[in-house]
């Protein structure tokens, strides 16, 4: 009996020995498993923007944020809140894939790549829902929201190179303008694009990195983040000469400075834009940098072709609609072009909305359309992730075709996938609810 006890004590004693090293592990592996999510996110935000032509290389992916789907959706994808969360909006989730997956089955006048844009949406709202879910976390949608600020700044680097005229085509990091006409190789030359075709894809791409900037900006009451970001989209304009992508960013930049801006101020600005229209009016030219006088005079004091060019934009987009009521779901490229042309003389919508139902067919198009409407009828009930990435989605869809552009696609991806969940009724907190995610974590 005295040996049983003994035995008996000794195996507690084991057991509890186990026990106190099992418990510095278990309370270190989520630790460490949290902090690799929140680096994944943030470089899949950095990556969003500072999107590498990974086709430079040889692979079967035109960018960088194209080939990490197959890498983080079954990482992150398995956690237990996203698969728990998926099986519970199963039924809205599935039907949200049939209806982007089913116009790579019926587009018409299908050619090699038509449908890689589409597949790339489709894995795109996949890896949007996971996130979404572990958005409710604030860590990771900062790490998120930080990676994206990152890989613009990396990008403006990029674009300030492609200026210089460094041939940077080689390490991915600008387009090949080989297959380009003379006509749009002048175009893509005026407007430098940088790791895009054109600035009037850059322009835009950096205007939604805004998103990230007032989110973090509000959250944190920061509001130099917000500045800091304006400055470097500020930077870019003499290269990307594209006027559009400013709108939204700088009305958000007004109203969110509109407490700290006094009289003082405001006469100043308006004393030194007094003088360089005089020197202007005097002179002929802008006492400014070359590349940026030039670009101001081009989009603003020279441009005597705005009003026409607003209307041509309007009626393309309008007439393109005939071919979207011709085509439900979706035509391949070049036919889509051929055809644009025959009906408008241009070879692009300039409407975002538009070439998403051309790309993808109506049926997409009207789900991002509800998806916004949803979020902007009651922003309250969404989180300001959402509500943000909305608003500056609209401006810029409805200037261009940026429906090709995988940056704009991560976002289309959001609201699409948005549509698979329930309102969060916590949204309210809004943007100071990341304390309280903390503590909960």
């Amino acid at each position: 009996m005295r040996e049983d006890g003994n035995r008996g004590a000794a195996r507690s004693e084991w057991i509890g020995t186990m026990a106190a090293q099992a418990a510095p592990m278990a309370a270190t592996t989520p630790a460490v498993s949290a902090g690799a999510q929140r680096a994944a996110v943030f470089l899949l935000g950095a990556a969003l923007q500072f999107n590498v032509l990974t086709s430079s290389f040889g692979l079967p992916f035109q960018r960088l944020s194209d080939l990490l789907p197959f890498l983080l959706i079954p990482w992150l994808g398995l956690r237990r809140a996203v698969i728990a969360e998926a099986l519970r909006n199963v039924a809205p989730l599935a039907g949200i894939l049939a209806l982007v997956g089913i116009s790579m089955v019926l587009k018409a006048h299908k050619q090699a790549g038509d449908v890689y844009l589409t597949l790339v949406l489709l894995l795109y709202v996949v890896q949007a829902y996971i996130l979404l879910v572990l958005f409710d976390d604030k860590r990771v949608e900062d790490a998120f929201c930080l990676g994206i600020l990152a890989g613009l700044l990396a990008s403006l680097a990029v674009l300030l190179l492609t200026s210089s005229g460094l041939p940077l085509e080689r390490f991915g990091l600008a387009v090949p303008t080989d297959g380009f006409d003379d006509e749009l190789k002048l175009f893509v030359e005026d407007k430098l694009g940088g790791l895009w075709t054109s600035g009037n894809e850059t322009g835009h791409v950096f205007a939604l990195g805004g998103v990230a900037a007032l989110i973090l900006s509000l959250r944190y009451r920061l509001k130099v983040i917000y500045l800091l970001y304006f400055i470097a989209l500020l930077a870019s304009f003499p290269l990307t000469n594209n006027r559009a992508g400013l709108f939204m960013p700088l009305i958000v930049f007004a109203l969110l400075m509109r407490r700290n801006l006094k009289a003082s101020m405001v006469l100043s600005v308006l004393g030194i834009l007094g003088l360089l229209l005089v020197a202007w009016s005097l002179t002929g030219g802008l006492p400014l940098p070359d590349r940026l006088a030039q670009a101001i005079e081009k989009r603003f004091a020279d441009d005597h072709n705005v009003s026409e060019n607003f209307d041509e934009r309007f009626l393309s987009g309008i007439t393109a609609l005939r071919l979207v009521a011709a085509y439900p779901f979706g035509v391949g490229e070049v036919a889509r072009r051929e055809e644009l042309k025959a009906l408008t003389g241009l070879v692009t919508p300039h409407n975002g909305f538009v070439s998403l139902a051309l790309q993808n067919g109506v049926a997409v198009a009207l789900l991002l359309i509800a998806g916004l409407v949803r979020i902007l009828s009651d922003p309250k009930r969404f989180s300001p992730f959402l509500f943000y990435s909305a608003l500056f989605l609209i401006p810029s869809m409805m200037f261009e075709e940026l429906s090709v552009n995988q940056y704009f696609l991560f976002f289309m991806a959001f609201i699409l996938a948005s549509l698979a969940r329930s309102p969060d009724p916590q949204a309210a907190t809004g943007i100071h609810g990341h304390q309280t995610s903390q503590s909960r974590a």
